[in-house]
């Protein structure tokens, strides 16, 4: 089961990558769609903005 924090994060991150692969630079469009339609790349891109972001928390 998914915690609720866990979805705010997929949620976020799946809506960061929807923009982003719309972007201007057809190199960040192409590697947003990438990562959305590959469920391990997801997942990793999830982990990664969610370490960061409590990294900067913490600072």
């Amino acid at each position: 089961m998914m915690t609720r924090n866990l979805a705010v994060e997929f949620r976020i991150a799946a809506n960061t990558l929807r923009q982003l692969s719309n972007h201007a630079d057809p190199q960040k469009a192409e590697r947003a769609r990438r990562i959305l339609d590959d469920p391990a790349l997801f997942r990793a891109f999830v982990d990664r903005r969610s370490e960061v972001t409590r990294r900067r928390r913490d600072e």
